[in-house]
């Protein structure tokens, strides 16, 4: 009986000759990578100067900050602002323009009318 199918014609051994020289490639990559990361992060510690405790507690990450109480800061803005809202001051003291409670505001433009534009 003669065969009925085609001889294989790829050689087993250079596919996995194939496969280890892929393999080595890729660890190889790795472990450069590896070691320049390495040598990277030493060299940006030699270059970073020798902070104590308390001036480590005093540097601030760098700009833009988040917000560590969102909650207490809008409740202290709104509490500024109804506090501006309600009471008399300065809004521009060489001019003579000041600020006057809300109310007392509404009262006196029911009293007087609008200013004259003029």
């Amino acid at each position: 009986m003669s065969k009925r199918y085609q001889a294989n014609p790829v050689r087993e051994a250079r596919v996995w000759l194939a496969a280890l020289v892929l393999l080595l490639a890729v660890l190889l990559c790795g472990g450069a990578v590896a070691l320049l990361l390495g040598y990277l992060r030493d060299e940006a510690a030699r270059q970073q100067p020798v902070l104590g405790s308390l001036e480590r507690e005093r540097l601030l990450p760098p700009e833009p900050r988040l917000q560590a109480t969102p909650f207490a800061d809008g409740e202290a803005f709104r509490a500024r602002a109804l506090q501006q809202r309600d009471s008399y001051g300065w809004v521009d003291r060489d001019q003579g323009i000041v600020r006057v409670p809300l109310a007392e505001a509404q009262r006196l433009l029911i009293e007087r009318g609008w200013p004259d534009a003029h």
